[in-house]
């Protein structure tokens, strides 16, 4: 396969990245077309075919651009870009919802058996959480959005990090309640589910809200973090 960068540019290949995340977030994967990305860019579906040879090489390519701290490599790809193997791209994603070291501030909360300022913990793991969730929005709607759809992403996305995530915050919360430091509860492996999810509520859907998008994220992420805070400790 010759390589086209002299005539196909680096910048264009960055618009198409981005026009296809804007789809598959608002179509999911088994509704997206070539041709909506194509709609987005203001060209034809055939310009597209000369960046990547279908669909599934399109949203293996939307997933390790998010998952990139740079789109330098972008420079770098064999253009048009290939179907990727069968499971590659789950394959792909599994690495990187594995890496360790993830929730720093919840890590090292699990491994001391009690803290010396509760309030002060608790704003950092669950503020950890929420600015995790805005650094990566757009990634985490894209893998929302699709789970369902795309073969092997349910697993990796949602029974995988979803689940450990909620393991590691049952753990700390029943640490906590057994050095009373925070109150008992009705349910601790819910308590959990709920806080992800009114964190994600905040991240993922109000911002699509034309009735709630307008508030500033300052004041959104403080707020949701003052409120699950304020729920866990003991009265005062």
């Amino acid at each position: 396969m010759p390589r086209l960068r002299a005539t196909l540019s680096g910048k264009r290949l960055q618009e198409l990245v981005t026009a296809a995340l804007e789809v598959f977030c608002r179509r999911g994967y088994e509704r997206s077309q070539v041709a909506d990305v194509a709609k987005v860019m203001g060209v034809s579906p055939g310009t597209i075919y000369l960046y990547v040879e279908g669909k599934e090489a399109l949203f293996d390519l939307v997933i390790r651009h998010n998952a990139s701290e740079n789109s330098e490599w972008l420079e770098e790809l064999k253009i048009p870009v290939p179907t990727p193997r069968k499971g590659a791209t789950v394959e792909f994603l599994r690495e990187v919802l594995d890496r360790k070291g993830q929730w720093p501030l919840l890590e090292a909360a699990l491994a001391a058996r009690r803290t010396s300022d509760i309030r002060s913990e608790l704003d950092g793991v669950v503020r950890e959480q929420y600015r995790l969730m805005t650094r990566h929005r757009a990634g985490l709607v894209l893998l929302t959005r699709s789970a369902l759809e795309f073969p092997g992403l349910a697993e990796v996305f949602v029974l995988g990090l979803r689940n450990r995530l909620l393991e590691h915050l049952s753990r700390y919360l029943k640490s906590r309640i057994k050095a009373g430091q925070i109150r008992p509860l009705a349910d601790v492996a819910a308590t959990a589910a709920v806080l992800t999810q009114t964190i994600a509520w905040a991240n993922l859907q109000r911002p699509f809200d034309p009735g709630l998008s307008a508030f500033s994220e300052p004041t959104i992420e403080d707020s949701t973090v003052d409120l699950l805070v304020a729920g866990l400790l003991l009265p005062a």
